[in-house]
């Protein structure tokens, strides 16, 4: 029996195209709710960003950063900034390359080494350009995740220490997301299971890029939307419809959970 359900935002909740979650899947979520089920947001977006981006609908919690900072109500469950040393390496890489990377406390942003690049924030996340700080200025702050501007080709040129002690994880080709050693949103769905004293064994999860590979990997149901890669389709263990096309109703519908 599901009893917990995970869903990433962008491109699974919600639409690139809209910015929001469709009625359809709203009422989904509404059906679900009142069947008893939890139902958690598990993004890379910070707190903020994530509760903007779908709106009034009562989660019951949230796993942000990619896992680093996750929580239920008022109660932090999971706080794991990335530590000074490995920042100090990522800086020292921004300042060989000269690529933009936005930076995430827990409540705000900033970026760095600014370019055009950062314009895909406004244009296909609804989310404002941060302001901008002096690269060095961002080791003053406590913060949980970089936004790297490298492309998938740059990446897997530099090899496998292109960041030295992070856990780097993909899901849009022009930047990838950086977090403390070990981190991933299976860290954030345990703290959060163990809060609520639901199984592994009674989740589902839903995503749609290979940072929500962790999260899909363990949880009892792992479902990628049909516009995932086709990585994450691969490893998922059930393909669904698109989120421009409700995929997320379909398979709530197809496990007999409305």
């Amino acid at each position: 029996m599901i009893k917990a359900i995970f869903f990433d935002i962008d491109g699974t909740l919600v639409s690139f195209k809209t910015h929001r979650i469709s009625p359809a899947v709203l009422d989904g979520l509404h059906r679900a709710r009142d069947r008893g089920i939890k139902l958690f947001i598990a993004t890379g977006r910070q707190q903020k960003a994530a509760e903007e981006a779908v709106g009034s609908f009562p989660f019951d919690g949230y796993i942000t950063v990619n896992g680093q900072f996750c929580f239920a109500g008022e109660r932090v469950l999971r706080d794991n900034p990335i530590p000074p040393e490995n920042a100090v390496q990522l800086v020292e890489l921004l300042e060989r390359t000269g690529s933009p990377c936005v930076f995430l406390e827990g409540q705000r942003c900033f970026a760095v080494n600014p370019d055009r690049r950062l314009e895909l924030f406004p244009s296909q996340l609804n989310i404002p350009i941060p302001p901008t700080i002096p690269l060095r200025e961002i080791l003053e702050h406590k913060f949980y995740q970089a936004v790297a501007f490298f492309t998938r080709e740059e990446q897997q040129a530099a090899g496998e220490g292109f960041f030295p002690g992070l856990s780097v994880m993909r899901w849009h080709p022009a930047f990838v997301d950086v977090v403390a050693p070990g981190g991933g949103k299976d860290l954030g769905m345990d703290a959060i299971l163990d809060h609520f004293c639901i199984d592994l064994s009674e989740t589902m999860a839903f995503g749609d890029g290979e940072n929500d590979l962790p999260m899909l990997r363990h949880a009892r149901i792992g479902v990628a939307m049909g516009n995932a890669d086709s990585v994450v389709k691969e490893q998922a263990g059930y393909v669904t419809a698109s989120v421009d096309e409700d995929g997320i109703l379909t398979a709530l519908e197809h496990f007999g959970l409305l």
